[in-house]
């Protein structure tokens, strides 16, 4: 069921496109799931509830409580992620 889940591919109201639940769950601050998972996936699923299994409880607690960054300073950090991750 776990892989069924990283599986899964939605329209991701950020980026434009299309992206995997992995990389809903991967792509926040500081290893946190992407604030919007739960705007986004709530249909599909229990979100907290798969959260809950999923982070330790000071994690859990960061999520809820985050808010986003405005969408320029979002979009600088996204640009920046993404040179990382063809340096490697």
């Amino acid at each position: 069921m776990e892989e069924d889940k990283n599986q899964l591919e939605r329209r991701c109201p950020r980026l434009g496109n299309s992206v995997s639940f992995h990389y809903c769950m991967t792509c926040g601050e500081d290893t946190l799931p992407c604030f919007k998972l739960s705007d986004c996936w709530w249909e599909h699923f229990d979100v907290a509830a798969y959260l809950k299994t999923k982070l330790t409880e000071e994690q859990f607690d960061r999520f809820i409580c985050s808010k986003p960054k405005p969408k320029v300073a979002s979009l600088l950090d996204l640009i920046e992620q993404a040179k990382e991750r063809l340096k490697k």
